[in-house]
């Protein structure tokens, strides 16, 4: 199978990694090429009312100069949910839709509907958003500012423009910016909205402090974005972040059971739907059609039996692309027309299935690769590492053909922006998977059982 390099927020900073984690940089170096390989260096309620907000600011703008872009914050966005003692709202009620049925005894673990005029939604404002989410990817150093970028970790990061960025309530910047339908998760070039060179888009994403792991099921419903040379992956990695609370300090203690941030000492990750455009691909797809779903392994993990595919949809208008280095699905709607429900169930013997509007389209095998820790938050309980749930912004990936030359969103409106309407968790997983295959399937020798 060809390689691509995708998101590389924990995946093209070694070093950071490897800092926090005192492991040795060659562990976490990832392969890019299309086509050659590459080393890159070193309690349950319904929800019905909108919650109540008043996180304090902890933002600290910085100073813009002659750059209007500039004055993202200095600070990094430590949610008032998700903490050890407030957990993330949960809604007894919430369903993965589609026809999809969950076991009878799964239950919700949360379920974040947004949108200031949604029904049922419960973060409805900007402020609502800053209180459920971080801004930021897990690691880098996330307490004082580090320049360009400031608390991503993405530093001398080329792979893709953006780097995450958030900007007080009410700033005309704001990249995370709540409308009628959902958040908007935008990317703004800088200098003015003319530099939109790598390390210099700022972008938006959010990530809930919650805990993936096998045996439960996640559904993120959104709209994905239209322009050529845009990227908004919905993704995990490995790792968990309990919020310590406005100004609090996620990474005290680490190592410890009673550390906020748990992290393993394997780095790996499970892609969604990677969603970067495959315009350049032959045949050519256009941007809103394709789902890039993958268990890459590209982490230098010994498996028993190394992740692989199990099931791509290929008929009735869904289209398998092995040839597209990683291989990818076309699907019969445009996902950056309309709002569609990505479904994940990741079950605890080793297969995920990937839904899109209740229909399977693809489904994969990969060994868990975690280890366990004392959870010093629950009893010193043991528990598995988890990993954590993302949605972001990475616009202009640079081995897009042309890359180089773009201009902000693409030149249309926003080209680059995915908007977000839910995110849901539970504790169970989708009843008899393969009985919602979208089309045969249409796997090639990259699908061998195990």
């Amino acid at each position: 199978m060809q390689t691509i390099l995708r998101k590389s927020l924990l995946r093209t900073i070694p070093r950071v990694w490897a800092s926090v984690m005192n492991l040795p940089c060659r562990q976490f170096l990832r392969v890019y090429s299309k086509g050659r390989r590459a080393a890159i260096t070193c309690s349950m309620f319904v929800l019905i009312l909108p919650i109540a907000h008043a996180q304090t600011d902890f933002c600290l703008p910085n100073s813009p100069g002659t750059d209007s872009t500039a004055t993202y914050c200095t600070k990094p966005n430590f949610p008032i949910y998700g903490t050890p003692t407030q957990p993330l709202p949960a809604n007894a009620a919430a369903t993965v839709g589609s026809g999809l049925q969950l076991e009878h005894s799964a239950t919700n673990l949360f379920s974040l509907v947004m949108g200031s005029t949604q029904r049922g939604a419960n973060l409805t404002t900007a402020q609502s958003v800053r209180d459920m989410f971080y801004m930021n990817y897990i690691v880098g150093d996330l307490t004082q500012t580090l320049g360009s970028p400031m608390d991503t970790g993405q530093g001398g990061n080329n792979v893709f423009a953006a780097v995450a960025r958030h900007y007080a309530v009410g700033d005309p910047n704001d990249v995370e910016l709540m409308e009628t339908d959902g958040i908007h998760l935008r990317a703004i070039c800088s200098q003015n909205h003319t530099d939109c060179s790598p390390g210099h888009v700022y972008a938006g994403m959010i990530r809930p402090p919650a805990e993936i792991r096998p045996g439960m099921t996640v559904k993120v419903r959104y709209k994905s974005p239209s322009g050529p040379f845009s990227w908004a992956p919905v993704w995990m990695f490995s790792g968990s972040e309990k919020s310590p609370g406005p100004g609090g300090n996620p990474y005290q203690g680490l190592g410890t059971s009673t550390s906020l941030t748990q992290l393993p000492g394997n780095a790996f990750e499970i892609d969604i739907n990677d969603n970067f455009s495959r315009f350049w691909n032959t045949p050519t797809v256009q941007t809103g059609f394709q789902l890039d779903y993958g268990t890459p392994n590209i982490y230098g993990i010994t498996w028993q039996t190394a992740p692989h595919p199990l099931f791509w949809a290929n008929g009735k208008r869904y289209i398998y692309h092995p040839e597209g280095g990683p291989p990818f699905e076309e699907l019969p709607t445009n996902w950056s027309t309309g709002f569609h429900n990505l479904v994940l169930s990741w079950q605890t013997d080793n297969q995920l299935f990937v839904f899109v509007d209740g229909k399977l389209v693809a489904a994969s095998y990969m060994e868990y690769p975690a280890t366990t820790y004392q959870d010093g938050f629950d009893g010193n309980t043991t528990k598995l590492m988890a990993m954590n749930l993302m949605i972001g912004n990475q616009a202009i990936p640079s081995f897009a053909p042309g890359s180089a030359n773009t201009i902000e969103n693409d030149g249309m409106p926003d080209g680059w922006t995915i908007v977000v309407q839910e995110i849901s968790a539970w504790n169970g997983n989708i009843v008899n998977p393969m009985s919602h295959a979208a089309a045969p399937n249409g796997c090639d020798s990259t699908c061998q059982q195990p």
